[in-house]
Order: C-alpha cells, then sequence, then structure tokens
C-alpha cells in the first residue's frame, strides 16, 4: 500500500497550493497568484503574432488562425510536465486553443495556436485570459531534460521562431505533396482526355456507318458524292478529336504529332475541294 501511495503522489496533478509553492521554481515573467485556480494556472495574452509584428490586439475572421505570445515565461523544473487546458469561457465564446506539451528543462514564453471556429468575429487582445497550464509531476526525472536535448528549436522562445530548424523539412514535405497534386492532376486529365477520345472515335466510327449505310440503301446516290460526304464528316472528326486532346491534355503536345495531324486536315480539305470541283 506504502507502494502504490507513493506511485500515486509521483504522477499527481499540482493543486493550488502546490503551484503557489513552487512558483519560483515554474515561473520566469509574471507570475500572478490571482491566477492559481484549483489545479492549474491562466495564461495571458501578451502579443499577437503578426506577419511582420507583433500586435496588441486583434480581431478573429471565422475559421482564422493567429499564434499568441503569453505574458508568462516558464522554466519547467526536472519533476514537472505542463499540459495545455482549454479555457470554458473561451470554449463557449468559439475559440479553440492548443499548444504543445511544456517538458522538463524547457523554459520559454508560451506561444499557443487560436483558431476562431465560431460563425463570427472574436476579439482578442492583450491581457486577456486566453488558456491554463496544468503542472503533472512525473514518477521519476528523465534521463535527459529539454534543455540538454541536440537540437531543442524551442527552448530560450523569446522571439517567435515559426518552424524554426523544422522549415526546410516542412518545405520539403510540402513540395512532395505539391507534386504529387501535380502527379494525380495529370492523372486525371489523361483518364479524362482518353475517355473522350474513346468516345469521340465511337461516335465517328457510329456516324460513318450511318451517313454511309443511308446513302447505300439510296440508289439515287452516285460514288461521287459518297465519297463527298464521307471527306466532310472526317474533316469534322479531325477537326473534333483535335479540339479534344488541346483542351483536355495539359503535356505539351510533340512537334511531330502535330505537323501529321495538320498534314492530315490539309489533305481531307484537299480532298474535298477536289471532289468538289
Amino acid at each position: 500500500m506504502k507502494y502504490i501511495n507513493e506511485k500515486r503522489w509521483k504522477t499527481m496533478i499540482l493543486v493550488d497550493k502546490n503551484i503557489k509553492e513552487r512558483s519560483t521554481e515554474i515561473f520566469v515573467k509574471n507570475y500572478n497568484e490571482a491566477s492559481v485556480n484549483a489545479i492549474s494556472y491562466d495564461l495571458h495574452i501578451k502579443e499577437i503574432v503578426g506577419n511582420s509584428e507583433y500586435l496588441k490586439e486583434y480581431v478573429l475572421k471565422p475559421g482564422e488562425i493567429v499564434f499568441i505570445k503569453t505574458a508568462e515565461k516558464i522554466h519547467m523544473p526536472d519533476d514537472l510536465m505542463g499540459r495545455i487546458g482549454e479555457k470554458n469561457s473561451r470554449m463557449r465564446q468559439g475559440l479553440c486553443v492548443s499548444g504543445p506539451h511544456y517538458y522538463p528543462g524547457h523554459e520559454t514564453y508560451l506561444y499557443l495556436r487560436v483558431q476562431n471556429i465560431s460563425a463570427g468575429t472574436i476579439k482578442i487582445k492583450e491581457e486577456d485570459t486566453i488558456a491554463q497550464i496544468l503542472f503533472e509531476e512525473l514518477k521519476e526525472i528523465p534521463e535527459q531534460t529539454y534543455d540538454n536535448q541536440p537540437g531543442a528549436s524551442f527552448n530560450n522562445e523569446d522571439e517567435y521562431l515559426g518552424m524554426a530548424r523544422y522549415k526546410d523539412e516542412y518545405e520539403k514535405r510540402m513540395e512532395r505533396i505539391k507534386d504529387a497534386g501535380r502527379d494525380l492532376d495529370e492523372k486525371i486529365n489523361h483518364i479524362y482526355a482518353n475517355i473522350l477520345t474513346l468516345m469521340g472515335i465511337f461516335v465517328s466510327i457510329f456516324s460513318l456507318l450511318m451517313v454511309n449505310f443511308t446513302n447505300i440503301t439510296n440508289k439515287n446516290m452516285n460514288g461521287r458524292y459518297i465519297a463527298t460526304i464521307n471527306v466532310s464528316l472526317g474533316i469534322v472528326i479531325a477537326l473534333f478529336l483535335g479540339l479534344i486532346i488541346l483542351l483536355v491534355n495539359n503535356k505539351e503536345i510533340k512537334k511531330s504529332t502535330f505537323i501529321i495531324y495538320i498534314c492530315i486536315i490539309i489533305v481531307l480539305i484537299i480532298a474535298l475541294f477536289f471532289l468538289l470541283g
């Protein structure tokens, strides 16, 4: 029983009196005892991260996302982990606030992602309570705390670093996603082109058969007239198929293919003039 109680104590969440007792260990800047709750501490907005500057207030449009910097700067003791939690009041207002877990040894201002998931605009400003942080005691002290990890990109983040060292990897992944999207678009266009071409060929063959069947069964039709009709129909079909290829196929048409296509059209036109002459 003693072991179980000891284990439970080592994994407990700090309550208000524990937070107050350890406040000097946890908070580097802007601790306020009035912000201590039963099992958490309220976090406040210092600045809103803009594209090229920090803002003191901002109006979030529906669906819009921004990052905020908290007034509080923390240093997680080696036996604690910090968890970001949403405020009930902010959830009801229509804000979705999220943040990472803060590992032992992590010293930083907190940068939280804020999204407006309501149908209207929401104004946020400096000193607003935006979220809460809970402190959980660990079973043991980690062998390697965050500040001793190689490449701990977000330690001592006094100014917003964005993707930090992950930026290049992120951009590579986004480029791969874009390439995959382009490949998919090309495949879809290729399928559409094939379907339309097959439909065009089917309609063309059907039209030729119907025209010739009608003409052959008509005793008054001579060979020259039938040839004229077929050549005229051939020109229309060639133009139709060429239009399909030009409109649907995004890839550049080979020069040799284009020359052959133009030659076929010219031959058909010359044949038509010859038959009409």
